[in-house]
């Protein structure tokens, strides 16, 4: 058999070379567009079935993307990891819901001196739309740990997505940091949050109002955007 022929082999079962360079960056490569295109999160099972790989090399390479913040893990399903895809949307357009957020989150995060941000939420994934870091906030948490933060099971994101009302957490996530999330439905079908970040030090109670005012607020500016 030929050297071509080995060759061709490799490329329909991109596992055949697993332990090789070459086929762990490929079957990586593999998961990271299955998760891309796929409509909701998948399971290791489908996913492996999908790119045609072993469950355990699924399963082995997804951690290891895991800890590189590019998938993410959430009720035994992976997804596209929200930094990940905030990163892949660099120097594209902006969605209508992110030109609306932009003004209104930075306006907020500088009177505030908050680190603010914007989920979009469907099937339970959430997808950072936008974040401005706040003054306040950088001395206690880099700035990637906060977006990691917000996304923690604790957080105060989850519990405004259950109650559908504005919801808090108190140092639960981290130390010294308390927050505070507003959620609304989207028509189109999922849920848009607004989270909202500060030292423990600073009061947050007051702010439960405005921030769900300011969830409406960009709601209202993105349908005139996109029109």
């Amino acid at each position: 058999m030929t050297d071509d022929s080995a060759a061709g082999r490799a490329s329909v079962f991109p596992d055949a070379g697993e332990d090789r360079p070459a086929g762990v960056v490929h079957s990586a490569f593999a998961l990271v567009r299955a998760l891309s295109e796929a409509p909701g999160p998948l399971g290791v099972t489908d996913l492996a079935s999908v790119v045609g790989i072993p469950k355990t090399t699924a399963h082995r390479l997804l951690e290891q993307l895991a800890q590189e913040d590019i998938v993410w893990r959430r009720d035994h399903k992976w997804a596209i990891a929200p930094g990940f895809a905030e990163l892949a949307r660099a120097g594209r357009r902006p969605s209508p819901l992110a030109a609306a957020a932009r003004p209104r989150l930075d306006a907020l995060s500088r009177a505030t001196g908050a680190s603010v941000f914007l989920h979009r939420v469907s099937d339970g994934v959430p997808d950072t739309v936008y974040c401005a870091h706040g003054a306040l906030l950088a001395p206690l948490i880099p700035a990637p740990e906060q977006r990691l933060a917000a996304l923690h099971p604790a957080a105060s994101l989850w519990r405004a997505l259950a109650s559908g009302q504005v919801a808090a957490e108190y140092e639960e996530v981290h130390p010294g940091c308390v927050c505070i999330a507003a959620p609304a439905s989207l028509p189109s079908g999922g849920a848009v949050v607004v989270s909202l970040a500060r030292p423990e030090n600073r009061e947050v109670e007051s702010l439960k109002r405005p921030l769900d005012r300011v969830v409406s607020l960009i709601l209202s500016d993105e349908r005139r955007f996109g029109t």
